[in-house]
């Protein structure tokens, strides 16, 4: 555009309140912007490409760093020195249109959330294949060890490593396909009246019996048992994860649960006597792949607790966490009868 018919169309735009761009067809290139259009745009709004496919309206958004807005914009063809522009008149986007751009967000927010989700469960159960085929291994060199009496302390502490660290990849991978779960909404609370003294009794003598360090669970009941309404599967694994924790970090008094049947409500309480959480860490606990500033060395992923907090909200409970470092955790839960 030549600088004359430049400086006169810039006197005609200044002159409608309304944003107004002069756009080059072809290129979708904005040649010129009014005062009004500049203020919601910005100033490198002349220059730029529409990115997308041009047509008679079309939508861009206003960002000044406070709030975004939706402007619509309705154009026309013009001449100008015997050459074709566009003149697009621009108004403030209504509540609907804003609507139907925040709903388009939404879904398509959606679609890469489902992508991501498939992709982690696709990847956690190719791991596990690999995972399942190691441990098999390690357990048929052990008996086969065994078999020709050659088992000694070096291959006693090395098939005891291997072991281990397979388990955990599996927790890491079981944990990582879980919260991907629950972030994609993809969990559906399924509560049947579960009797939480049997659960109790069948986790204490599945996995934390017989344990190395002959420590025990201890399990106390104060009043009259009565069943609650939860998924089972999620009690499980919030159960799980919390006894776990308090063997974990503790190594020599045995950790203890207790099940205190009020009138109204079931509190679960899970005790141990060892490392404690520092105050500062307390806030941030039930963040996902937040870890205790006093935990190194001690395995873990930072994101038990979140499943923990996450599956006892959606069964309608609340947690709550007491502790001190050096002097131990107790992680309270309380549950409504039906």
């Amino acid at each position: 555009m030549k600088p004359q018919h430049y400086i006169k169309v810039t006197h005609l735009l200044n002159g409608i309140k309304e944003p107004v761009l002069i756009i080059e067809p072809t290129e979708g290139i904005i040649e010129k912007a009014n005062k009004a259009a500049i203020d919601k745009l910005g100033l490198s709004v002349t220059g730029k490409t529409l990115d997308m496919p041009f047509s008679e309206t079309f939508m861009l958004v206003s960002d000044n760093g406070t709030e975004s807005t939706c402007i619509d914009f309705s154009s026309s063809r013009i001449n100008i020195a015997q050459k074709e522009y566009v003149l697009a008149i621009g108004k403030t986007s209504d509540g609907e249109r804003q609507l139907r751009m925040q709903l388009k967000n939404l879904e398509q927010e959606k679609n890469l959330q489902e992508m991501k989700t498939s992709f982690i469960s696709m990847t956690s159960h190719e791991f596990r294949t690999p995972l399942t085929a190691i441990a098999a291994a390690v357990d048929l060199l052990e008996t086969r060890i065994k078999m020709d009496h050659m088992m000694n302390a070096f291959y006693q502490k090395n098939i005891a490593k291997i072991s281990t660290e397979v388990f955990n990849l599996n927790t890491m991978l079981d944990e990582i396909l879980t919260l991907s779960k629950i972030v994609s909404n993809n969990y559906e609370v399924k509560k049947t009246p579960v009797n939480v003294v049997k659960v109790i009794d069948y986790l204490k003598f599945q996995y934390f019996s017989e344990r190395k360090d002959e420590r025990k669970l201890e399990v106390k009941v104060v009043g009259e048992p009565r069943k609650i309404p939860v998924d089972k599967d999620q009690f499980y694994k919030i159960l799980t994860n919390l006894i776990s924790n308090a063997f974990k970090y503790s190594t020599h008094e045995n950790p203890q649960v207790k099940l205190h049947y009020h009138a109204q409500k079931l509190v679960i309480s899970v005790s141990d006597n060892g490392i404690g959480i520092p105050q500062k860490d307390i806030p941030h606990l039930f963040n996902s792949f937040y870890r205790g500033s006093n935990v190194d060395g001690i395995d873990g992923t930072g994101l038990g607790l979140a499943i923990v907090k996450t599956f006892t909200e959606m069964n309608d409970g609340e947690i709550k966490v007491t502790s001190e470092k050096d002097k131990g955790t107790k992680f309270s839960l309380t549950f409504r009868y039906a």
